[in-house]
This record gives C-alpha cells, sequence and structure tokens, in this order.
C-alpha cells in the first residue's frame, strides 16, 4: 500500500482542521476497515477529546471503537458505542472541529427523528449550525437554566443565526420561561428578543431619568391631540412610557426604545387603529410624518399611509382649522 493510500493518510485527508488528524488516525489504525467507518461517518473523529495522551484512555478508546469495527458491526452500532446518535453520520468532515467530543454526546438531547430533519446539508451550514448550538448551550448554562430548555427549537434555526443571535436567542429563553417558543418561526423569535431588549432599554431609561418618571408619566405634552378620528382611522397619542412599550409589544416592533426622544420633544408617536385594532404606527418629526410601521416593521397599507400623511398635514399644532 502506497503512502498516500495508507489508512493514516486517508484519515488526515478527510480533515481540512488539523487538529483533528491526530484523532482521525488514531482510528484509522485501529484496525484495516477503521478506515472505512471513519470515511462513513467523520464524527467518529469527535467521539473523545484532541488531548487524550494516557495509555488508560487509548485502551479505552480501543475497545469502544475497535470491538465493534473489528467485528464488522453496522455504523450505527459503531456510533452508538461511543454515545453517538446515528443522524449525526449526516455531518461532513469540513465541519468537524477539536472542541465537539463532550457536545456531540448533548445532541442525544434531541430525538434521532428532529435530528434528522434539521441538520444542515451543506458543510459551511453544519459547522455555522454546530457553532450556534455550541453557544446556545453555553450561554444557558451561564443564565443558570437548563440547556436543554428551547434546545429543539434552536436545533430548528441555528443555521440561520447572526452572529451574537443564538447568545441572544438563549438570555430570551433563560429569563422567560413561560413562554412556549416551540412553533415560533425564526422571525418571530428575532422580533420577540428585539422587544424585549427594546423593554429592558426602556426600563434602563426610565432608571437614569430618575425620581418622578413612572411608566404613567405623561412625556408628551405638546399640543398634538391625544385622540382624534381621521379618515375612518383612530389616532392615539403615545404619551407615556407605559403606552409606548406596550404599542412596541402589541406591534413587535422597537418603538419603545423612543421614550428619551419623546420626552425631549425630539419627536411624537402616534397608534393608528381602527375599532382599537392596531393597523400602524406613527412617527412625526417637525411637521412631518418620518416614518410608519405595521405589525412586525411591515409597510401599511396604502390608505393607512394616506391617511397619516393627512392627519399630520391636517391636525398638527397650528394649523388651520
Amino acid at each position: 500500500m502506497s503512502e498516500e493510500n495508507s489508512p493514516g493518510m486517508r484519515a488526515r485527508a478527510l480533515f481540512p482542521n488539523q487538529g483533528m488528524h491526530r484523532n482521525a488516525e488514531f482510528i484509522a489504525n485501529l484496525h484495516p476497515l477503521a478506515i472505512d467507518y471513519l470515511e462513513q461517518a467523520p464524527v467518529l473523529a469527535a467521539s473523545f477529546g484532541v488531548k487524550v495522551n494516557s495509555r488508560a484512555d487509548r485502551l479505552y478508546i480501543a475497545s469502544r471503537i475497535g470491538g465493534p469495527i473489528e467485528r464488522g458491526e453496522k455504523i450505527k452500532t459503531v456510533m452508538a458505542a461511543v454515545g453517538i446518535a446515528t443522524p449525526l453520520r449526516k455531518l461532513k468532515a469540513y465541519a468537524i472541529q477539536p472542541y465537539m467530543s463532550d457536545f456531540v454526546r448533548e445532541l442525544n438531547d434531541l430525538s434521532p427523528s428532529t435530528l434528522s430533519q434539521v441538520i444542515p446539508d451543506r458543510p459551511h451550514a453544519q459547522r455555522k449550525w454546530l457553532g450556534a448550538l455550541k453557544t446556545y448551550r453555553r450561554r444557558m448554562r451561564l443564565n443558570h437554566s437548563s440547556p436543554k430548555a428551547g434546545f429543539a427549537w434552536i436545533a430548528q434555526h441555528a443555521h440561520r443565526c447572526a452572529e451574537g443571535e443564538a447568545s441572544d436567542f438563549a438570555d430570551f429563553v433563560s429569563r422567560n420561561k413561560s413562554v412556549d417558543i416551540s412553533r415560533w418561526s425564526f422571525e418571530r423569535m428575532a422580533n420577540e428578543v428585539q422587544l424585549w431588549h427594546d423593554r429592558l432599554a426602556a426600563d434602563n431609561s426610565l432608571g437614569k431619568i430618575g425620581i418622578g418618571i413612572t411608566p404613567t408619566t405623561v412625556i408628551d405634552l405638546s399640543d398634538w391631540p391625544d385622540h382624534i378620528e381621521h379618515g375612518g382611522f383612530e389616532f392615539f397619542k403615545l404619551s407615556t412610557p407605559s403606552m409606548l412599550i406596550e404599542e412596541g409589544r402589541r406591534m413587535r416592533h422597537c418603538v419603545a426604545s423612543y421614550i428619551p426622544r419623546v420626552m425631549n420633544g425630539g419627536c411624537h408617536i402616534y397608534s393608528i387603529r381602527v375599532d382599537m385594532r392596531r393597523m400602524a404606527t406613527l412617527e412625526i418629526v417637525g411637521q412631518r410624518a418620518a416614518q410608519i410601521k405595521a405589525f412586525a416593521n411591515k409597510w401599511p397599507a396604502k390608505g393607512v399611509i394616506d391617511a397619516a400623511d393627512t392627519f399630520v398635514r391636517i391636525h398638527q399644532p397650528g394649523a388651520a382649522a
């Protein structure tokens, strides 16, 4: 057998990450057939830590993996011998990292059917998925929460997480334990987390403002009307912190973070409703409609936009009756 085709060389060639070469070679040299198992399931190289040095450690690994391989057992039996769920054979060698020896077993918290469905197909997406899951569990532990909470949800969506989002999601789940997120879309989670951050920011703003400012304190004392009907819509001025926070919660956007701007007169905020059903949130800056957002920051219907524009023009302080 040429050096290029030796089990050790084939094992190293599987893994772009050189930190995995030692483990891969160790498995490949256990038995002539071992490299075939490793090529079927590269995750086997993550079944033990990369710093295994003692003879006792090597003997233990050899007994767990080597025995089934020598007997020609099926790949799922070999994987089960080291506590790795069968669906993880889908993971490409590119996605396997040296830190994974303990983490791959934590994935057993997910059912095999769930794992089969949620592991991405592309290697880059797999690496992103694994990194987000590991970050989520680490953050849950730092928050003194069960790392299993919300784990099935994050497993479905981890491949979409931008940097930092997995930690944000873990913070939200650990601090909102009564909320059932199991059927939430990724977009809803992102919106809810943003709203939660905005509410925290609003609370922090009130704390910094000082004594005398409460959630019910009127912070918009302008001459803009408090409530008026116009064009088939009702316009409610959001003049207290609690009103702004509630509008943001109901409409899933960040209007609660505008509390300081409302207080210093930088803007005025209105909730546009029909039969008390919230249609949009309007921000007025100076004498014009600066922005208008429907549910989850979507664009409202054209009729709502037109009504808002004429409302601002006709009912602004000082406008001719």
